[in-house]
């Protein structure tokens, strides 16, 4: 069964990266003979389900027209926002700007997230497809015991924090992107979370606090984002595996 609707993917790519520690943003990071954000784009490019993909980036951002998938006729780079957020709502107010329906798909993904696989894109494609899909959120269900820290406690300088308690880890999921609502509601969510001055940490968040219950889609665990820099190595050899893999 084809989707009537079309599909778009919206990127925020505005952030600094503080957590990662680098003076570039992690989402240029060159990884495996590509930028992280260059690796991202051709995983959706390489489907033919999506109509477009739409850049939020950082105003003044110089490095993006250097990516090799930025001059693709698919690819519009437009100014984001200061928080992730503001960074979707412009990406799907652009949409909306250029004809997109208000019942189209919109895949949200995280620019430095460059694990993704064919098949995890496939699968929420075919959850979209259900007529009673409401959005739908790629996750894993959580493996690890769950502690609480106490932020507040007066630690000595060999530890960050210490347990303040563990937490029931049964039905918590770890959410990933992408994340995947029509475009009018979810535009609708940020914007009402914007009129109450708060802020969500997700898409999903957003639909949450409009009423919704999203779908979780089960991902691999190798989707992570670059988030410190440990992580850098493990996405380099992983993306190095499959390149080796496919040739």
């Amino acid at each position: 069964m084809q989707l009537s609707e079309r599909v778009w993917v919206v990127l925020p790519a505005g952030g600094r990266g503080s957590r990662f520690g680098s003076s570039a943003p992690k989402q240029y990071r060159n990884v495996a003979g590509m930028a992280v954000l260059d690796h991202v784009l051709a995983r959706f490019l390489a489907l033919p389900d999506f109509a477009g993909v739409v850049v939020s980036i950082a105003e003044g951002d110089a490095r993006f027209m250097d990516l090799y998938h930025a001059t693709d006729s698919r690819v519009s780079a437009i100014v984001g926002g200061l928080e992730r957020q503001d960074s979707v709502h412009a990406g799907l107010s652009w949409l909306a700007a250029q004809g997109a329906a208000d019942s189209d798909w919109v895949f949200v993904h995280d620019a430095a997230r460059p694990l993704l696989t064919e098949n995890e894109l496939h699968a929420l494609i075919e959850a979209v497809r259900h007529p009673e899909c409401p959005g739908c959120v790629l996750g894993v269900p959580a493996a690890d015991t769950l502690k609480r820290a106490d932020v507040g406690a007066d630690c000595p300088d060999v530890t960050d924090s210490q347990v303040a308690q563990t937490l029931d880890r049964s039905g918590l999921w770890h959410a990933m992107t992408p994340q995947v609502f029509r475009l009018r509601p979810l535009l609708n969510a940020l914007d009402a979370v914007c009129a109450a001055e708060k802020t969500v940490t997700d898409e999903s968040q957003a639909m949450e606090a409009a009423g919704v219950q999203p779908w979780l889609i089960r991902g691999r665990r190798s989707n992570i984002k670059l988030t410190y820099p440990e992580d850098f190595e493990l996405i380099e050899a992983v993306l190095t595996q499959r390149t080796e893999d496919s040739t």
